[in-house]
């Protein structure tokens, strides 16, 4: 038994495009806010508002070397001020986030909510797309994605999305590409710039110990953006003409790596969805799955083997990471438990086991500031209205019937297979 803590949401739209969302709670000791600009994920456009994300966050005119940016975070006791991308199947976003300690904390009078808004107004309005910012920042994403690139499980991942994607935004990195960032020149970060700031679907989110009259005023005085009227949906199902085959790609590494990825064609508006969140902990997403115990525990065939949703495009996939000589075995055996899942061969213990987990999953969210945000900004982009407690009940009542039937659904579609470099084998770069 547990005990569920619900936290209302409460929107408001300020003009066309411009949303705002408090999630009051008295959970923790600090204020959240998250500032969301969302398009259209479009190939090559991805790479420069990574870049450009980089570089809001880096300095602005008003504080225009990095040690001025320090020195006004200390004044705000301390703030954050971070900056990601990130895709949300056909949309791509550019978050900006920062956290404050709750003013009432302060032994003195203050207006520390004030100058935080300030500071944001200035690092949103006023960026320093210079030159020397625009190197900088070029070279750390340049680092990052070579980062990413060394790492033979995401490599596997990236390619094996890429290659399952071809033609639909489960192709394109949402991050950009090694390539793409390479090329771009300031004038593309000053026009993306421009771009964003007129046409960008924009979430505030402000989480905490609120009052939220005096926050929307905040808002309202500080963030003044203009109406846009900008169309978009960011949930999709992926479908591509491409019949199923496995590719084969090398790399500098020691171990090889699997990435399978199906179509699932349930999108996460479906009625069914959940049946398919529950599915997937049946298949593979924790350590009680089948793939874990018939895979890793049974046979020692992997260190580590996961299944995952990638919700907003519809997908799945498989990544594990085995010996060269255990390839086509593995591969084998995860298509036996899929078929497993398929047929309804699993116990009811696994059944109910896999709902407890997902269930867990979700309560836990509630104690993380930032997976409240999450949650929020989920149901302004689907347009509904669910609590936490609703998803829980809909994964409790998922029936092994309706688990076998979303996996039915599943179209296998792509295996990549990243391994030692051969001759008579082909690079993904």
């Amino acid at each position: 038994m547990f005990i569920l803590i619900t936290t209302e949401v409460e929107d408001m739209q300020i003009t066309n495009g411009i949303q705002v969302q408090f999630i009051p709670t008295t959970k923790f000791k600090d204020i959240g806010i998250s500032v969301r600009f969302r398009n259209t994920l479009q190939d090559g456009k991805s790479a420069k508002r990574s870049l450009l994300a980089l570089m809001l966050v880096d300095r602005c005119q008003k504080y225009d070397t990095k040690l001025k940016m320090s020195e006004m975070q200390d004044e705000l006791y301390g703030a954050t001020l971070t900056a990601q991308t990130a895709g949300f199947g056909a949309s791509q976003i550019i978050e900006l986030r920062s956290k404050i300690i709750n003013p009432s904390f302060l032994n003195e009078e203050n207006t520390l909510l004030e100058d935080t808004f300030a500071f944001l107004h200035e690092v949103i309005f006023s960026p320093l797309l210079k030159e020397e910012v625009f190197h900088e920042n070029k070279e750390i994403l340049l680092a990052k994605i070579k980062r990413m690139q060394d790492d033979p499980s995401q490599y596997a991942i990236t390619c094996g999305l890429r290659e399952a994607g071809k033609g639909t935004p489960l192709g394109i990195s949402a991050l950009g590409t090694y390539e793409q960032v390479e090329q771009l020149t300031l004038s593309d970060i000053q026009q993306i710039y421009q771009e964003m700031m007129k046409e960008d679907l924009i979430d505030i989110l402000v989480c905490g110990d609120i009052e939220e009259d005096s926050i929307l005023k905040l808002v309202k005085e500080t963030l003044r953006f203009t109406p846009r009227n900008t169309q978009m949906q960011s949930w999709y199902c992926v479908e591509n003409e491409r019949k199923s085959e496995t590719k084969r790609l090398t790399k500098h590494i020691s171990q090889s790596y699997i990435m399978m990825t199906w179509f699932t064609h349930t999108p996460i508006t479906d009625e069914k969805y959940y049946a398919l969140r529950v599915a997937n902990a049946v298949f593979g997403q924790y350590s009680t799955s089948l793939l874990f115990q018939e895979v890793r525990e049974k046979r020692s065939l992997c260190y580590s083997i996961f299944s995952n949703l990638i919700s907003y495009d519809g997908a799945m996939g498989v990544t594990t990471g085995i010996e060269k000589e255990h390839i086509d075995k593995t591969m084998e055996l995860i298509q036996t438990q899929f078929h497993r899942v398929c047929e309804g061969d699993f116990s009811e213990d696994l059944l109910n086991t896999s709902k407890r987990m997902v269930i867990n999953s979700l309560k836990a969210s509630e104690d993380s500031m930032y997976s409240l945000m999450a949650f929020a900004y989920q149901n302004a982009l689907l347009q509904r209205d669910y609590s936490v407690s609703d998803l829980m009940d809909m994964v409790e009542k998922v029936t092994r019937e309706e688990v076998m039937e979303v996996m039915k659904r599943c179209e296998y579609k792509m295996g990549v297979v990243v391994t030692k470099e051969d001759d008579d084998e082909e690079n993904c770069e």
